[in-house]
């Protein structure tokens, strides 16, 4: 499988196993009467710190239990001034701690710095999983094709569920050749085989269509004459209430 190479990718392949884990210290919380000192046994966590350091301190408590994550790293543009923080032991690396991250006339290894702070993120982020867990990923053109190479890397290509398209709003008047008006989400999977249809309809759909009937009728035909004629097998336990029948061929009427 083909990987990506970049400035300082051997020095953070480990870098997640170097990170000490730290406890995390209670501060408060919130009950109905508001903000509080003790623990409120709700289950949330709102984490104030370092995001790396927060990800391994999550992993004693959290790992391999984690069904669902979302995150939205810098989509590293050149106008976010993000800050490259990642203590990495080698030289090379360390000239960038502290730095703000700029454009690309700035600073020619902005992409190198993004792809060295994601690396041990995702790999950690891959640890909290279930093995049916699923991960949400926003990035724009500037890193995507980066990160889409970075998640085949750890969570395997096979493991690929999709990549939404979301069209964004905003004014773009001020694109004069293309509009660019979309963004993007990559969704991968820790196991794909495991990952179930998630169990929602699009809020689009009309409340009479047949997907809110409790039994659908007629829906492995073809129904009309751009569809071309198959053969349709049904799989050992196909719902029927009937035992035994014969469909007679008809070429009248659609569907044949």
């Amino acid at each position: 499988m083909p990987t990506l190479q970049w400035i300082g990718k051997e020095k953070v392949i480990n870098h997640h196993l170097e990170i000490p884990i730290k406890v995390l210290e209670h501060q408060y919380g919130f009950n109905e009467q508001g903000k509080i000192k003790a623990e409120t046994g709700s289950g949330n966590k709102i984490i104030h710190g370092d995001n790396l350091e927060a990800l391994k301190a999550l992993l004693p408590e959290y790992e391999g239990r984690i069904n669902c994550i979302y995150i939205d790293p810098p989509y590293n543009t050149g106008n976010e001034g993000w800050v490259y923080n990642d203590n990495v032991n080698d030289p090379k690396i360390k000239k960038w701690l502290h730095q703000v991250v700029g454009k690309e006339g700035d600073d020619l290894s902005r992409h190198d710095k993004w792809l060295c702070m994601i690396y041990p993120r995702l790999q950690l982020l891959h640890k909290l999983l279930t093995k049916d867990g699923v991960i949400f990923i926003s990035i724009d053109d500037n890193e995507h094709a980066n990160l889409k190479l970075l998640l085949d890397e750890i969570f395997g290509r096979n493991n690929f569920i999709t990549n939404f398209t979301w069209k964004t709003e905003g004014n773009f008047d001020n694109q004069p050749k293309i509009k660019i008006n979309h963004e993007y989400i990559l969704c991968y999977c820790k196991t794909a085989n495991l990952f179930e249809h998630p169990k929602v309809v699009d809020p689009n759909i009309k409340e009479g269509s047949k997907l809110f009937k409790d039994e659908i009728r007629n829906t492995i035909v073809k129904n009309g004459p751009k569809n071309p004629i198959s053969e349709v097998v049904l799989p050992l336990g196909f719902p029927s209430d009937l035992e035994n029948g014969v469909i007679e061929a008809r070429t009248n009427s659609w569907p044949h």
